[in-house]
C-alpha cells in the first residue's frame, strides 16, 4: 500500500534499519565539483572488484553524471522507474560481474528537486533494502536541496567528499547541518579529494571535525584522502573507472584503501555474502 509522504516530518523514518540487507552509503558534497561522482564510481568499482555485489545509484537524477564517466547510454532510467513504465530489473544495468548501475535521466528537470510524495514512491519501487546487493552507493547531487536530504536520510552511512579549500569546508559543514537538522544522524565519514600531502587532508577533517562538534554535538570520522593525480582527468576521457586503467596511480591506491575501510566499517551490520557462492 502506497504510503502519503506527508506522514514523514522526519525523513529518517525512510529509512529501514535492518541488517539483512544491503548497506547503503551516500556520497554527499556541499558544492559541485569535488570529484564525487569520481569517487563514487570508482570505489564501487573497487568493491565489486573484492567481490561485493554492489549497485550504484545516480542520486542527480536529473542529470547523468555516472553514465558519462562510465561511456554507457542507458535505454532506461529512475524516471521511468517513478512513473512506473518500467520496473527495477529493466531499469537497471549490468556494467560488469558484480557492478550494477541505475542510471539518472539527462537533462530531465522535473527529476532534479522530487516532491516528497515522488520521493515516497520512489523509494517503494526502488525498495532498496530488499535488493540482492552487498553495497548500495548512492552518488547523490551536489548541494542540499531535497533529493539531497532523501539520499542522506535513507543512507546507513554517509561519505562527505571535501577538497582542501576553505569554500569547500564551509559548503561540507553545511551539508553536514541540513543532514542533521532532516533527521540523518550519520555516522558521517570524511574523504578529502585532491590533495597534495595527505597532512592536508588531516588539518581539513579537524576543521570540519571541530565545528560540527562544537556547533552540532556531532562527531565526523576521519575515512581517508585521494591525491591529486593526473590519471582522473585521463580516465574521465576515456570514459572508464580510473582505478581500472591505471591501478597503480597514487589516486588509485587512495581509492583501493578507501574501500577496505568501507568493508571493514560496515563489517558489523552483517556478515558479508562475498562468501557466499556468488
Amino acid at each position: 500500500m502506497s504510503r502519503n509522504g506527508s506522514q514523514y516530518q522526519d525523513l529518517s523514518q525512510l529509512r529501514t534499519p535492518s541488517n539483512d540487507g544491503p548497506t547503503v552509503l551516500t556520497v554527499a558534497s556541499g558544492k559541485g565539483g569535488v570529484g564525487k561522482t569520481h569517487l563514487s564510481v570508482n570505489v564501487a568499482v573497487c568493491l565489486a572488484d573484492m567481490g561485493y555485489r554492489v549497485l550504484v545509484v545516480d542520486g542527480d537524477l536529473g542529470l547523468a553524471n555516472v553514465n558519462v564517466l562510465l561511456g554507457i547510454n542507458p535505454g532506461y532510467h529512475a524516471g521511468h522507474l517513478l512513473d512506473g513504465t518500467q520496473p527495477f530489473d529493466k531499469v537497471v544495468d549490468e556494467i560488469e560481474e558484480n557492478l550494477h548501475i541505475l542510471p539518472a535521466g539527462s537533462a530531465m528537470v522535473q527529476m532534479a528537486e522530487l516532491d516528497m510524495a515522488s520521493q515516497v514512491r520512489l523509494l517503494e519501487r526502488l525498495d532498496l533494502y530488499r535488493r540482492p546487493y552487498d553495497f548500495v552507493l548512492i552518488d547523490a547531487s551536489a548541494g542540499i536541496g531535497a533529493n539531497v536530504r532523501l539520499a542522506l536520510a535513507i543512507a546507513h552511512q554517509t561519505i562527505v567528499v571535501m577538497n582542501p579549500e576553505m569554500t569547500s569546508l564551509t559548503d561540507a559543514y553545511a551539508l553536514v547541518k541540513v543532514a542533521f537538522r532532516s533527521g540523518c544522524k550519520g555516522p558521517f565519514q570524511v574523504v578529502v579529494n585532491r590533495v597534495r600531502l595527505a597532512e592536508q587532508a588531516r588539518e581539513m577533517h579537524t576543521c570540519l571535525s571541530s565545528a560540527a562538534g562544537a556547533l552540532l554535538g556531532l562527531e565526523l570520522e576521519y575515512a581517508g584522502y585521494v591525491y591529486l593525480d593526473s590519471v582522473v582527468e585521463r580516465a574521465m576521457r576515456e570514459q572508464k573507472p580510473f582505478v581500472r586503467v591505471y591501478p597503480r596511480a597514487p589516486a588509485s591506491r587512495c581509492i583501493t584503501t578507501l574501500a577496505h575501510r568501507l568493508v571493514a566499517l560496515n563489517s558489523g551490520r552483517k556478515e558479508s555474502r562475498s562468501t557466499g557462492g556468488r
